[in-house]
């Protein structure tokens, strides 16, 4: 996107628009499938509009993507409910509810399908990542992992968030994008969540102790 560039009340508006059409395109169509002239056709934009705003119908693709994880940001960091009072499980159950609903729904999932279709894209991706690191929902857990006393926990706090939360998408998410699993449903939500917190807090060495022996 042209940053340097100053837009009226009327361009963003019609650059919203823009965003909103192109998005319901994608998600209903795949990326591939949608045109440039489908965008203008619906949103009432033009190509200068378009190349003005994002560059290409990546860069849109990739505008679109950062309001949605500043939007997803914004949702987990409003729905849990974080302590420094409750024990690690719980807040770990709280963030994981809200994480998993997000990650379960179509429209995340049509999302995680275009993004893996831009993999060749690798320019567009490192600079969407670099941009939007701050906004990913690891950080809300790492900077409570950051504030525990264990010192372990507290010196591997950005690690240990990434890691709990690729626990908790996989491995339905991928499912999902690449073969169209079907979706979790809130009774499998919560037996999900419940292993792999349990996991992560206790290990797999505990709770193969619990498991008898098969004849």
């Amino acid at each position: 996107m042209n940053s340097n560039k100053t837009l009226s009340k009327k361009n963003l508006a019609r650059k919203d628009r823009i965003k909103k059409v192109a998005c319901e395109l994608f998600l209903a169509r795949g990326f591939q499938e949608v045109s440039l002239s489908d965008i203008i056709k619906i949103s009432g934009g033009s190509y200068s509009n378009i190349y003005d705003c994002f560059q290409s119908k990546e860069g849109l693709f990739f505008e679109i993507l950062n309001d949605v994880c500043k939007k997803h940001f914004k949702l987990v960091a409003s729905q849990i409910h974080i302590s420094e009072d409750k024990e690690l499980k719980e807040n770990l159950i709280s963030f994981a509810r809200v994480f998993i609903k997000i990650y379960n729904t179509t429209s995340i999932i049509s999302l995680g399908r275009i993004i893996f279709s831009q993999v060749y894209n690798i320019n567009y991706l490192q600079n969407w990542m670099q941009d939007n690191q701050k906004f990913f929902a690891h950080n809300l857990l790492a900077d409570l992992f950051s504030k525990q006393k264990d010192q372990f926990i507290k010196d591997n706090a950005a690690k240990l968030a990434i890691t709990f939360c690729n626990m908790l998408k996989e491995p339905y998410f991928t499912l999902n994008v690449l073969v169209d699993s079907q979706l979790m449903s809130k009774k499998e939500q919560e037996e999900h969540i419940k292993f792999i917190v349990d996991l992560f807090l206790n290990g797999i060495s505990n709770k193969a102790c619990e498991i008898p022996n098969q004849v």
